[in-house]
């Protein structure tokens, strides 16, 4: 009998979790929960940003081929400095052209004369400035770009 009743009290000793081990389980657990969020936040604002610089690099060819036909458009006036603002496809971009040089083609030699002609300047040879801007994210380019006087 004696054995009996240290059986039943062995076992309502052991019978439950205590409020120690309950509190580092929780710990654990809510530790796990916060690493886990912190990873994916991490990822979902990488996600995000690879989005941006995508969308971006994806409507760039477009920009880049808009910009050179506005200047070769405008570059048969005089002006010194040329500039605009658009947007396409989601992104807003804006420009800004200056003159860098202003030449003639070659010299060539006229049989007739016995010397050689200057043309006129025909090349112009202008530094493009060009800020393509998409949600919080901006990146800015430099090129060159050519533009002739048509005959």
């Amino acid at each position: 009998m004696k054995m009996i009743l240290n059986k039943k009290k062995l076992l309502k000793q052991t019978s439950g979790f205590t409020l120690v081990e309950i509190l580092v389980a929780s710990v654990i657990l809510f530790t796990s929960i916060a690493m886990v969020s912190m990873v994916y936040r991490g990822a979902y604002i990488s996600s995000d940003k690879a989005d941006g610089h995508i969308n971006i690099t994806g409507v760039l060819p477009a920009v880049l081929a808009t910009i050179r036909d506005d200047i070769r458009a405008q570059g048969n006036s005089n002006l010194t400095e040329l500039k605009s603002e658009a947007n396409m496809w989601d992104v807003n971009y804006q420009w800004q052209a200056s003159l860098l040089q202003h030449k003639s083609p070659p010299k060539k030699y006229d049989l007739d004369s016995g010397s050689f002609m200057v043309p006129a300047k025909k090349y112009k040879l202008w530094q493009v400035d060009l800020t393509l801007k998409r949600n919080n994210l901006v990146k800015q380019y430099q090129f060159k770009e050519l533009s002739w006087l048509n005959d």
